[in-house]
């Protein structure tokens, strides 16, 4: 305890103090309302992209960031929301038995806990920011929490490490995503008038896609003939 900061100080009394409220509550509604936090976001980060693509059947976002981050979100709140309903019910179930005292002690133990998980996603979301993290390395260097937070919220979300010193390739690594997406849809296209079309439903231009095959060394013949044939105004 004597090598812990000023960091670790505050973390650990915030903890002990917001997990107060477990008591309260008691171990059931807290234990179901950190399943639903650590399983939401856990399963939020894997299939984001799956809930996104559901609700953009029926919505039709243009963007698949903003798929990716509508599906995210929703995840979450559909499994958090069936974990807190189920701890409702179980919890009055447990204190018809007379078991409340024991229910309350536990939820002081998970409570605390689910509000360590929460500084967890919340400073490992934030050192996947490379200059952030170099910064907050430096300076909490003789932490003995925050690596454990950072460990932690690794285990629980899935983040690439992003490189603010390469931000202006950003926008262009986004744009590429997002091309390859409509060039998989293009491919599986016969006619050049329905791929024309595509083009101009989509705001894409023909040297865009051109662009992108050669640069990533992609050889699709007929493709490439249509969007020559497009070009020369050819049906």
């Amino acid at each position: 305890m004597e090598n812990m900061n000023w960091f670790d100080i505050v973390i650990v009394a915030l903890t002990l103090f917001l997990g107060l409220k477990g008591l309260f509550r008691g171990f059931i509604k807290e234990s179901f309302a950190l399943i639903g936090i650590v399983g939401g976001v856990f399963l939020a980060s894997r299939l984001s992209s799956q809930t996104g693509q559901i609700v953009n059947d029926i919505f039709h976002f243009d963007n698949s960031n903003t798929i990716a981050l509508v599906g995210f979100v929703i995840t979450i709140i559909v499994v958090w929301f069936l974990a807190y309903i189920l701890g409702v019910i179980l919890s009055k179930i447990i204190k018809l038995s007379g078991l409340g005292i024991f229910d309350n002690i536990l939820g002081f133990i998970f409570g605390a806990s689910k509000i360590f998980l929460l500084f967890s996603i919340i400073f490992y979301a934030i050192s996947s920011v490379e200059t952030i993290d170099n910064q907050l390395s430096s300076k909490l260097k003789n932490s003995v929490i925050f690596p454990i937070l950072k460990d932690t919220g690794k285990m629980l979300i899935k983040l690439d490490t992003i490189n603010i010193k390469n931000k202006d390739k950003i926008p262009k690594i986004i744009d590429n995503l997002d091309l390859k997406k409509h060039i998989d849809i293009l491919i599986k296209k016969e006619g050049t008038r329905e791929i024309k079309q595509y083009l101009q439903d989509h705001n894409i231009s023909t040297n865009a896609v051109k662009t992108y095959l050669r640069d990533n060394n992609i050889s699709f013949d007929l493709l490439q003939k249509q969007l020559n044939n497009i070009n020369k105004g050819i049906k």
